[in-house]
């Protein structure tokens, strides 16, 4: 007699066990990768570090996520999960061993290499998860299953903003960093034990950059804005709580500790949302910008109290990482999510970079005038407000840019019994409006365009690798 039908509860067993598993992947390196903001005020006093050499520190794990997603993209599909996420998820446990001896030998130059390793792993890991993730849901369930998954994350970091500086006030300043390795471990060991059968490697082709069409690029010229003010702020947030509103670091670290929490709240409920109506996607990315930049306008105004301005920020940034991920599969082709997701992180990391180092080089320099750092972290906040005044722009413009795009696709549709009408990748004219393809190159001369910007991209990332290392020559 044979098996009978599988047990449904069995395979909804197994399919939420794997989903815990993949959430417990990145749990040790979103606790990492929100240590030092908290610390900034401690390393500085017991140290000795300077702003430019903090913020060198921090773009030292964020460099390396100018290039790392592409890559990342690239080993998943042709080697698949299994070997990718051993490798990424070792990179990051090696990265904090060694951040810890810096942190334990106080030596900058060993800090700057463990986070430099530990920013190999960390964005291809997210790029190992959001595959997993897609993998165990239905096409239905993607933007739920995605914000389920990224809250895991979200809560390591949330958790790391709020117990770094107590732990280091308790213990010593290598309590909170014994804790983040500990973290890796437990995410290393559980992916191993995830592993299991055979994982056999796949092939990938390249697709060729000038797939990509203008609405795409506009796409990426907003994570671009998006990079410069989220992430900066979001490490010197606690240091310019502190001096802004003189209070002690406890506090600021505390009060900047909200800017994580937004995400855990609102990624289930953008999840939703985004999977009943797809179309609600970029008016949501337009709502979020709204509400930073608000929150950046509260700041920007000496007020006695920064919540309400830390609580706008928190809502608008907690819903627009997601929303941005999101979008991506709905105006490319599913072939071309990987490389096009890649390219995304890519880019927006290349930013947090170039603003991180240069935030911090600026608060030096304010420093000689205003000890106090008052009128540097004014001038900053200023910066970030009017930074994403261009990106509310740069979303609006991408609303009516991927709505016109959308309108064009209805028509010419190929006639009935034409032989490509049925093979969409082979087919010249526009394609319905569900096929997402509104990122996509139509004409010659925008394949030649999506070159030009490709090129752009590349040269902007090694001008961040320039400046980068003159900066740390000259402060490590």
């Amino acid at each position: 007699m044979g098996p009978g039908p599988p047990d449904p509860g069995v395979n909804r067993r197994s399919t939420l066990g794997a989903l815990i598993c993949v959430c417990l992947l990145s749990v040790g390196s979103h606790f990492g990768a929100y240590l030092l903001g908290p610390l900034k005020s401690r390393l500085h006093r017991d140290l000795g570090t300077s702003n430019s050499q903090f913020s060198l520190l921090i773009a030292s794990f964020n460099l390396n996520s100018t290039w790392t997603p592409l890559v990342g993209g690239i080993l998943v599909s042709r080697f698949g999960t299994a070997p990718s996420s051993i490798v990424t998820t070792g990179c990051v446990l090696l990265g904090q061993l060694i951040l810890l001896l810096g942190v334990a030998t106080s030596h900058l130059v060993l800090m700057s290499i463990g986070l430099f390793i530990f920013g190999l792993g960390l964005t291809p890991l997210m790029v190992v998860q959001e595959t997993l993730l897609s993998h165990l849901s239905a096409s239905h369930h993607l933007g739920f299953s995605l914000a389920l998954g990224l809250v895991s994350g979200k809560s390591a970091s949330f958790l790391s903003s709020i117990v770094s500086l107590p732990l280091a006030d308790k213990y010593g300043d290598t309590a909170p960093f014994i804790v983040a390795v500990a973290l890796c471990i437990v995410s290393f060991v559980i992916n191993l034990i995830r592993l299991g059968g055979h994982h056999p490697a796949r092939n990938v082709s390249w697709p060729g950059i000038d797939v990509f069409g203008d609405v795409y690029w506009v796409y990426i010229f907003l994570n671009l804005l998006a990079g410069s003010i989220w992430q900066p702020f979001l490490h010197l947030s606690a240091d310019l709580i502190q001096h802004r509103y003189s209070v002690s670091e406890q506090i600021a670290s505390y009060q900047a500790s909200v800017l994580l929490a937004g995400a855990i709240v609102l990624y289930p409920i953008i999840g939703r949302l985004t999977d009943s109506a797809s179309n609600r996607t970029i008016p949501l990315i337009i709502t979020s910008s709204i509400l930073t930049l608000s929150g950046y306008t509260y700041l920007s105004i000496p007020f006695s109290t920064p919540w309400p301005g830390m609580v706008l920020f928190a809502l608008g940034h907690g819903s627009a990482t997601l929303l941005l991920v999101i979008l991506v599969p709905r105006i490319l082709p599913s072939h071309l999510v990987p490389l096009g997701l890649g390219l995304h992180k890519s880019m927006e990391m290349a930013s947090s970079s170039l603003s991180q180092t240069l935030a911090g080089v600026w608060l030096d320099h304010a420093k000689v005038k205003d000890p106090t750092e008052r009128m540097g972290g004014q001038v900053l906040l200023r910066t970030f407000w009017l930074i994403n005044l261009l990106q509310l722009a740069c979303a609006l413009g991408l609303w009516r840019f991927d709505g016109w795009k959308r309108k064009q696709a209805y028509a010419p549709i190929p006639l009935e019994g034409d032989g490509q009408a049925e093979d969409e990748d082979e087919c010249d004219s526009p394609v319905p409006l569900d096929d997402g393809t509104t990122g996509t190159s139509q004409r010659l001369q925008e394949r030649a365009r999506s070159v030009l910007f490709f090129s752009c991209c590349i040269g902007f990332v090694a001008i961040v690798w320039i400046v980068f290392l003159s900066i740390a020559w000259r402060d490590l």
